[in-house]
Order: structure tokens, then sequence, then C-alpha cells
């Protein structure tokens, strides 16, 4: 069974609705993705409706099961202790995208060149209202984001977001990419 074969197992075992998807065609040949998969919803301990990707990002198979993991065993029923209402969608972008950090011209390549990244805009509750990344005067919001995004840190090696620069001030920006020769460093602002 090849890698991507045992990883897309591993994830509909887990309760994932994702298939394997082509690598997006890219002018830049150190943009590469390995085991790319298109990840539109995951399992929710509890509850019958899945939690859904409304952007279907394209991902690497294994970032897959880390954000799945912090999505549907820690924000999803954060999100139900603090509003009362369970978690639907999620608001995000592609995932794969051949750039570098920051958006900037020049410089390293950024985690989502590699699928190893993802980028969260907002969470949309089942009553159809949102908990907005980017600060919005209510309170409850604030500390909803400010709890899962500490949290993200013990799921990924970098988490940023409002505050931490001003590329990341209306999103969380969450990756998996290593810093030096540890997964242990974390970059979490």
């Amino acid at each position: 069974m090849s890698g991507t074969s045992e990883c897309l197992s591993r994830l509909r075992i887990a309760g994932f609705d994702v298939e394997a998807a082509e690598t997006p065609a890219v002018a830049n040949g150190d943009c590469r993705i390995d085991n790319p998969v298109k990840l539109r919803a995951i399992a929710v301990a509890g509850r019958e409706s899945p939690l859904l990707l409304a952007a279907e990002p394209i991902v690497a198979c294994r970032f897959a099961e880390s954000l799945g993991g912090w999505l549907g065993s820690l924000v999803a029923p954060a999100i139900v202790g603090a509003t009362n209402s369970e978690l639907a969608v999620v608001h995000t972008g592609p995932g794969f995208q051949c750039r570098n950090r920051n958006r900037l011209p020049s410089g390293k390549l950024s985690a989502h060149a590699e699928g190893l990244a993802i980028d969260i805009a907002s969470f949309q509750l089942a009553d159809k209202s949102h908990i907005p990344v980017k600060p919005d005067g209510n309170e409850q919001h604030v500390a909803t984001i400010n709890a899962v995004r500490r949290a993200a840190c013990g799921w990924f090696t970098t988490v940023l977001g409002p505050g931490s620069d001003a590329s990341h001030a209306d999103h969380l920006h969450l990756d998996v990419q290593l810093h030096g020769s540890s997964d242990r460093y974390r970059i979490c602002q």
C-alpha cells in the first residue's frame, strides 16, 4: 500500500470526507506537495453531522491528519462549550499555494508551498453565525479564538494570528513545517 493510500485509509477510518488530489500545476519546481488530498469534512466525536471545510483545501495528507485531529478533538468541543452551538463549517484558504512566506516577492518558501499549512479566517456555527479570527469587539469570540489558538501550539509547529505580524492580522496560520532539526521547536505567536 502506498503512503497516500495508507494515509487516506487512516483518514477515512477516522471519518474524514477526503479524496486523493492532483498536485496543482505550478511554475516553481521547488513547490511540491507529498500525498495531496482534498479535505471536505471531518468527523466530530459524539455527533452525526460532519464538520465541513468550505474551501475543500488541498493539503498534504499528513497535515490533514493534524488539522482534522485538532478541529475534531479540540476546536469543535471548545466552541460548543463557549457558545452552546455546534461548529458547522471552517472557512479556510486553499491550503497548498506556491508562494513565499508572507507573500513576499523573494525569500523562503511558505509551508503552504508544500501543503503543510492552512489559513483559517472564521468558524461558522450551526445557527449560521460566525466567529471571526480577526478580533471583532465581541469578548466571547476573542476569548474563544485565543483558547483554540493557544491549544493549537500542541498540534502544530507554527501558529500565527492577529497580533503576531501584519501578514496574519485577519487569520490563523497553522503549519507543521520543521524548524531546525526537531519537531519540538514551536513558533506560537
